[in-house]
Order: structure tokens, then sequence, then C-alpha cells
């Protein structure tokens, strides 16, 4: 065993060689909690210094234990497109993937593709590697280390932007010593700003104890848009459904699963016959289906002022789900999408309903009814609206509204603060990841996010986006759900998934 980095939780046991610990034959399942799937076409660079590169993504495996690990590379992406029929898209370049090293704990091993330490995919092309001979237990962070190579001067090359620095780092690499740390030493870090971390977008390994795997299936929300860039929690779930689906709240039991979601994507680019192609040729490629139920969160973003039209598009795209993997869907409802005064969504009063998204008579709600009532594609349907609105405190006039009632962030300001300031100082603590409104309810008043503080008592907050107008010293800074009407914070995220937990034992085995 190579000496490095140590990934154990402490007092858990080691991964062990696999010596008939767990049966060969057993089913293949997802088993990467956290694990984000390349997700963007990114600009890569013309720079031949930035040739070779190397990435770093981290996951959690299941409650159980489990083995021979399998991971899938591929030279396409998901990514949200109104206008397209499906949201795969092909990389434009080669991927040469120079090796890839898993690491738990002190176990380091190098994975292999038919027998080989690399593959090169062409556009389009996808591969999982071959098992690895390791029984990993329950619980455990995993690493993947990529070295990859690209072709200088290319436009662009596949990779993901990650939420939380230690879970998801790259670099670029010297020729010479590309490789080296696959194997033993130190991993290197000189991670520049241009550059996004490729790797596996999914995991299998086999092992379970019965209870259901899930493949989500989102847009933007799934994917935790609108949460900071480094506020995933300590599991890497990013976006509500992963962390409720790991939620254990409320005793509740912790579900595995592969996240498939990217922005802007919508039901309707799934409703052609080969929307779900290099999906479903991922999940061919193996001896079985990887998971029990689906989960699809889209829908949100096929609104249109047509009951029908909107219902099917959700309707259409599932069934065509449920041909390729014939297992039972959980159709998710709708989260709230709405525009605010200068309250900046500190009060439902202040919030009005984006066109076609209107509660609770309108036709989000009309959409939502006919879900429920478990058309084909449907086998399942969950409201979830009232978890993100304020109809629990403040009654039916703030249904459909982002709720201003879960934040205890009630503060001021302690200095002024700048137009174009992307820092804040205020009376803690206050965490990562919230939304905040400055100066709620007067003209100029702005919404923004918390992403990094620090020190104690008077704190300073790093803030995306800049705060738009100077600020006075003393005005109030108010926690609040959303800082775009569209995408709820990290903060409200976690306290949904916490807040839904128990509802799993209804939903899931």
């Amino acid at each position: 065993m190579n000496q490095q980095i140590d990934f154990n939780t402490p007092g858990s046991e080691p991964a062990t060689a696999l010596r008939g610990g767990l049966a060969r034959a057993a089913a293949y399942r997802f088993a990467a909690t956290g694990l984000e799937a390349n997700q963007h076409l990114s600009i890569y660079t013309t720079n031949s210094n930035q040739e070779f590169g190397a990435s770093d993504k981290a996951f959690w495996s299941p409650d159980y234990p489990v083995s021979g690990y399998r991971f899938y590379f591929s030279n396409w992406t998901l990514r949200g497109n109104a206008g397209a029929l499906s949201q795969e898209v092909d990389g434009n370049q080669p991927i040469v993937i120079e090796g890839v090293a898993m690491i738990v704990g002190s176990e380091r091993r190098q994975l292999t593709f038919n027998g080989q330490s690399s593959v090169t995919l062409a556009p389009g092309q996808g591969v999982w590697s071959d098992p690895v001979n390791l029984l990993v237990p329950a619980r455990r962070r995993v690493d993947l280390i990529t070295a990859w190579r690209a072709v200088v001067g290319a436009a662009a090359m596949l990779g993901s932007f990650f939420p939380v620095p230690a879970n998801g780092e790259s670099w670029t690499l010297a020729n010479t010593s590309r490789a080296a740390f696959l194997f033993d030493g130190a991993i290197p870090n000189n991670e520049p700003s241009n550059l996004y971390a490729y790797g596996p977008s999914a995991a299998v390994a086999q092992g379970g104890d019965g209870r259901d795997v899930v493949l989500v299936l989102g847009d933007s929300i799934a994917f935790g848009t609108g949460e900071a860039n480094n506020t995933a929690d300590a599991r890497n779930n990013r976006g509500w459904v992963a962390r409720w689906l790991d939620s254990t709240a409320d005793g509740a039991q912790r579900i595995p699963y592969a996240k498939l979601a990217a922005p802007s994507s919508a039901a309707r680019q799934n409703t052609a016959a080969a929307s779900f192609t290099r999906r479903a040729e991922m999940m061919t490629a193996l001896p079985n289906l990887p998971f029990t139920r689906i989960i699809n969160q889209m829908g949100l973003n096929d609104a249109t002022g047509s009951l029908n039209t909107w219902r099917d598009r959700i309707t259409v795209s599932n069934n065509l789900a449920k041909a390729i993997w014939p297992v039972p869907l959980l159709q998710l409802g709708f989260t709230p999408y709405t525009t605010a005064d200068t309250s900046q969504f500190t009060t439902a009063a202040g919030q009005t309903f984006v066109t076609s998204h209107d509660w609770p008579s309108g036709l989000t709600q009309q959409v939502q009814n006919a879900l429920a009532g478990l058309p084909a594609g449907v086998d399942a349907f969950e409201f979830i609206g009232h978890l993100f609105d304020g109809r629990e405190t403040l009654g039916a006039a703030a249904e459909g509204k982002w709720r201003a009632d879960f934040s205890t962030i009630n503060t001021t300001l302690q200095a002024a603060t700048l137009a174009g300031a992307t820092s804040i100082t205020v009376r803690g603590p206050i965490p990562v990841g919230a939304a905040i409104a400055i100066n709620a309810g007067q003209a100029g008043a702005a919404v923004t996010t918390v992403t990094a503080v620090s020190g104690v008592g008077n704190v300073t907050c790093t803030v995306f986006p800049a705060i738009t107008g100077a600020m006075a010293s003393g005005v109030p800074v108010r926690g609040v759900a959303v800082n775009d009407g569209l995408h709820p914070s990290s903060e409200l995220a976690a306290w949904v998934a916490a807040r839904a937990a128990a509802r799993k034992a209804a939903l899931f085995n």
C-alpha cells in the first residue's frame, strides 16, 4: 500500500483487497454520492503549457460495503438548450485519458480500460473502466485522480466546475511528470482559473442492502445553480434533491443516486426518439441497469400558456425514459418562480409571479394537479412547493412565493459599502451559502449570496454578485430564500432537504 493523504474517517476500517467479501455476481448499482457529472463544454486553452492536465473528483461510498468499482468517462456532456431536442452534446475534440487512480485512504489503485491504463475517447464516445479489486467499507470518501491530454489549440474540452475546491480540483502538469502521482507520491495542485476538471460522470459498484438506487434527471434546480460554488455539504451534495436523498434528518435512510442534471434543461428536450441516445448507451454498456427508480425534477422550464402542452412535454419525456429504463418514475412538483420589488424576497406581498408560473389556481398548480393524477409516464408524484413557499405561516396569499420565514439571519451592516463591492462587514454569525437582502424595502436594495466568511463577531463576508449600490453602515441584512427568483440558496436547499427527509420512507424502498 502507498502511504498517501489519508481520507479515512477516524476509527473506520480500511479498504481491503477483495477476497470473496462480496459476491462477484452482485448487480452493479450507482455508488458515488456527491459525484458531479461533467456538465460544461468549457474553454480549455491554446497555451502549450496546459496541454496536459489532471483533476481530483471526490465522492462518498453508500451506507453499505461495496466492491468492484467502475467509473464512466465520456466525451459527451449534458447541456440545457431550449431550442434543441436533446440535452446530450458531443465533445469537439478527442480526449486522451493518460491514467486514472482511485484513492481510498492509504489505498491507491490504477484504473484500467479493457486491460489498458489509458484510453482515447472520440467525440460522442464513453467507456466504463474495468472493475477495481477493492472492498470499500460504508460511508468512505473516495478520490478519483484523472490525468488527461488535450489537443493544443482546440476550442473546448469537457469538464465540470466543482462546489468545493477540496472536493474537485484541476491543475496543469508538465509532460514529464504528468502521471507519476497515479502510482505514488504527493498529488500536485497548481490550479489555474481557466481550467475545468475533467473526470468520471458516474460510478457503480457491486453490493447493496435492498434499498432503492436512483437516477436523477434534472435542470438547474437539481444541479444547484442558486448555491454558492463552495457550499456543497460535507458529502459533496449540491442541489436540494441530492441533499434530500442523502439526508438522515429524523432518522431517514440515505438513498444512493447518480445525478444527470444541467442548467436550462427541460423535459421538451427529451421528447424525440434519439434524445436519450448517449445516456442509453451509458447504461446498456453495463451487465445490468444500475438504478431501481428514476426521479424527474424537470418541468419548470417547460412552462407555456397551455396546460395540455406543458403537461405533455413532461409525460412524453417520462414515457421515453421509462421505455428505455423500465423502472418506476417519481415526478417532482415545482418550486416557485417570482420577481420581487424593493423588498427583495423578504415578503410574499412584494413578489410577483413570472408569466405562466402563477399559483395557486393558475397553470403551475393545474399542471401539478394533472401530474398528481398519475398519467402515463408518472408512477408517483410529490408536491414540494409547500416546503419552498410561505403558505405554512402566511396562508394562501403566500402560496407559490418564496418563503421568508426559514432564515435566522437578521443583522446589520457594520461598515458602509460602496457600489460594486464584493465584500461586506456584518454582525455574525452568518453561514456560507446564504442568500441575503441588504436594506430590503428601500430604493436601491440589493440581494446577493455569501460565498466566504472570515472572522468572529463582526465578520467579513465575500459576496457574489457584487453589491449594486452604495450602502450605509447600520442598514438591515436579512436572510432570504433566493437571490434571483428562481434558484434556491444553499441555506434553503439544506433546510428543505432536512424538512422533507421523512417523506422518503413512503417513496422509496
